[in-house]
């Protein structure tokens, strides 16, 4: 596989710009036809690099950004940092989720998260650009402040301030902790206690209402384009908010039993421009880290079986694009175009056979310690031999014992789950 065709979808790579006003207002437009096999772009911004365990946050910006491009075609560089200051918010508070965690005499908030978790968030307390929270953020790949963050509560929270769940249940307290550990400026504790109240008194779901100047946006005020498809299979983009679309899209459990069908399902999302989301199980000793082998950049089950488990771990990331076998034998290669439509419905043939999903990554795109999809940076392949399974599951995830001594017996499947648009 020394080259690499795009099937139905062509890289929207797009440098970041500066954040649109948070005055526009969204409308439902009506929407307009699309051929379900047009050859189109999934509009993507650029790749971003997780520095803790929350790459659930940089799928939904990824998948917000996404929308938002397809919308206005500027790019709007959303600030996972101000969703993850919030999910520690609820998490150590006990508002809406547990996720406090001790082992070995150490305390930490979880970083782990899904979909719906994210889009209550955003429901709640809305989207501010990267620039408007941490300004810092926008100028590297990596955010150093979330891990430095993480270190901080993590020592009040084991013998600092918020020790006692007593002191956790102090929202203002809470809140003056997360402002110290997270480093934020007066002026950005002041934009967020201007809509939500020093004590978080109300959100958006609330009633509190979006304030000119505090660069919080509502989701409601969020233009997002993507498509849906009718009950008679036809396929409609429509422009609306954020808020419709996080109501609209909805998760594919991936089999068991008809896993062509939910294939199918996906490959008629990415054809129509949508950008997937998708949850799997990571093996890191299944990527094949040698960029001068022809699976380089990718997970496949070669690789896996020749080195055994790694070091694991549940992750989500979109999907960009997929590599298929159609029923003639000919293979329609990922990253350049497909102009015969007719071979874009082959390759929708309950007999057509997935080689690898194509997905924009949260682990960077400047790694020289890290091979990615040939001429992706950034991006990886997750082939269906892998995807599929089944690969062992260990007790032990970080990999640092003999494979003997991490409870390597269960089998998983990797591939957990998809968030489509509507009707697909």
């Amino acid at each position: 596989m020394s080259n690499f065709i795009r099937v139905g979808v062509l890289a929207g790579l797009v440098s970041f710009a500066g954040a649109c006003s948070s005055a526009e207002a969204v409308s439902d437009d009506e929407p307009s036809i699309s051929g379900e096999n047009a050859i189109v772009s999934v509009a993507h911004t650029g790749v971003e690099r997780q520095s803790i365990g929350n790459c659930w946050i940089y799928a939904h910006a990824t998948w917000v950004e996404s929308m938002n491009l397809r919308a206005t075609k500027q790019a709007f560089d959303v600030s996972q940092s101000y969703w993850t200051y919030w999910d520690w918010f609820e998490k150590i508070t006990g508002r809406k989720y547990g996720g406090i965690e001790t082992k070995d005499g150490k305390t930490d908030v979880s970083t782990g998260g899904t979909w719906q978790h994210a889009n209550n968030l955003v429901r709640r307390y809305g989207i501010m650009a990267e620039v408007d929270f941490v300004s810092e953020d926008s100028l590297t790949e990596m955010s150093a402040r979330q891990k430095a963050a993480l270190t901080a509560i993590g020592v009040s929270l084991t013998s600092g301030a918020l020790k006692t769940t007593e002191a956790r249940r102090n929202v203002t307290l809470v809140r003056t902790e997360l402002d110290r550990a997270w480093s934020l400026s007066a002026e950005t504790v002041g934009k967020l206690n201007s809509v939500f109240g020093a004590d978080v008194s109300k959100t958006f779901e609330s009633g509190s209402k979006a304030i000119e100047g505090s660069a919080i946006i509502n989701a409601k005020s969020f233009k997002a384009t993507y498509p849906r498809r009718s009950s008679r299979g036809n396929v409609y983009v429509t422009t609306t908010s954020l808020s419709t679309a996080m109501n609209g899209w909805s998760e594919l459990y991936y089999g068991p039993g008809d896993e062509r069908s939910d294939q199918i399902r996906v490959q008629r999302a990415v054809h129509a421009e949508a950008p997937v989301l998708i949850s799997w199980f990571v093996d890191f000793n299944a990527l094949e880290s040698d960029k001068n082998k022809p699976l380089a950049g990718s997970f496949n089950k070669i690789t896996l079986d020749k080195n055994g488990p790694g070091r694991q771990g549940r992750h989500m990331t979109v999907l960009e694009d997929y590599q298929v076998k159609l029923p003639s034998g000919e293979v329609l290669l990922a990253n350049v175009n497909i102009t015969d439509k007719s071979k874009l419905a082959q390759a929708l043939d309950r007999n057509a056979t997935i080689e690898f999903l194509q997905v924009k990554n949260s682990w960077g795109a400047d790694r020289p310690d890290r091979a990615f999809a040939p001429g992706m940076p950034g991006y990886h392949n997750l082939y269906l031999n892998y995807l599929d399974g089944p690969v062992k599951e260990c007790t032990e995830h970080e990999g640092l014992k003999p494979v003997a001594e991490r409870g390597c017996t269960r089998d998983t499947v990797p591939l957990d789950d998809f968030v489509l648009p509507p009707g697909f």
